[in-house]
């Protein structure tokens, strides 16, 4: 349930800050604060996204503190961007719907260095070409980079589970396909067809880009999810340190730790769903 009301000194905080902010003109986080206020006490979108976009883009003038200065010589509001950039994808509240436009925002936000806005616009790069319509590029090796920075500079786990995971899948199986063995992988060895799971086999007219395999790549970024707390990240060592690949041997000594390690994780978190994704901070 959304709430109804807040107490004195919330609300006194809110004053404060929408006067800050005067109605545009005062600095981005005080702006910022008052979209979010709006959005979740009022529900005027249309505001909402008059705040959005204005923090979002402030000219080169603007001398508000904690914006970021973009190639063009603008000013951005990163979280700003990424949030408007979700209102676009949905068209929350009624307001307008475009996929470009929330494509273009990832992109502005990663830009200036909103790691969760990176993770974003790598997934659509790297979905099916025309996903997102003809104006979203379909480009899977630039949604690795942006994963991979995501994942080293912003300590974004799904980032780096997800690069790491396209990093071992290679060229045999669909893009799409969880839970392939090195050899599967490689094309040394058939790929199982598993009861219940749709065929694992990629389509010899599937024209989507196959990024090469580098499992010492994929075993970095997962030692760095793993150890800031991601349990799949930690599991996926075992595997590899269980079976080996090219480039990371077999470690009886690592895989018992790292089994250990997903063990204990899973405990702590309740399973495997604690994933370090994007947020809108």
């Amino acid at each position: 349930m959304m709430p109804t009301f807040i107490d004195d000194e919330s609300k006194a905080e809110v004053d404060a800050y929408t006067k800050e902010c005067n109605d545009g003109a005062g600095p981005v986080v005080a702006c910022f604060s008052t979209a979010e206020y709006i959005s979740l006490m009022q529900r005027d979108y249309d505001k909402v996204i008059q705040l959005y976009e204005n923090t979002c883009f402030r000219p080169a003038s603007d001398k508000s503190p904690n914006t970021v200065t973009m190639p063009d010589g603008t000013k951005s509001y990163p979280p700003a961007c990424f949030n408007l950039a979700r209102f676009r994808l949905t068209g929350k509240g009624r307001t307008k719907f475009s996929q470009k436009d929330g494509y273009d925002l990832f992109d502005r936000a990663c830009v200036a260095n909103h790691h969760g806005a990176c993770h974003m616009q790598a997934r659509m790069l790297s979905s099916s070409p025309g996903s997102f319509g003809d104006e979203v590029p379909y480009d899977p090796v630039k949604a690795l980079d942006l994963f991979e920075h995501a994942c080293r500079d912003g300590a974004d786990n799904a980032s780096c589970f997800t690069a790491a995971t396209v990093l071992l899948r290679g060229e045999f199986v669909k893009p799409e396909a969880d839970n392939v063995s090195p050899g599967e992988a490689k094309g040394t060895e058939d790929i199982q067809i598993r009861e219940g799971e749709v065929d694992r086999r990629r389509n010899v007219k599937d024209k989507r880009v196959a990024i090469k395999r580098d499992p010492p790549r994929a075993e970095s970024m997962l030692e760095l999810a793993c150890n800031r707390g991601h349990p799949s990240s930690c599991f996926n060592l075992a595997v590899m340190y269980n079976v080996g690949d090219d480039g990371v041997p077999k470690n009886s000594e690592k895989y018992a730790a790292y089994q250990k390690k997903t063990e204990e994780q899973i405990e702590t978190f309740g399973g495997f769903g604690f994933g370090g994704g994007p947020t809108s901070g």
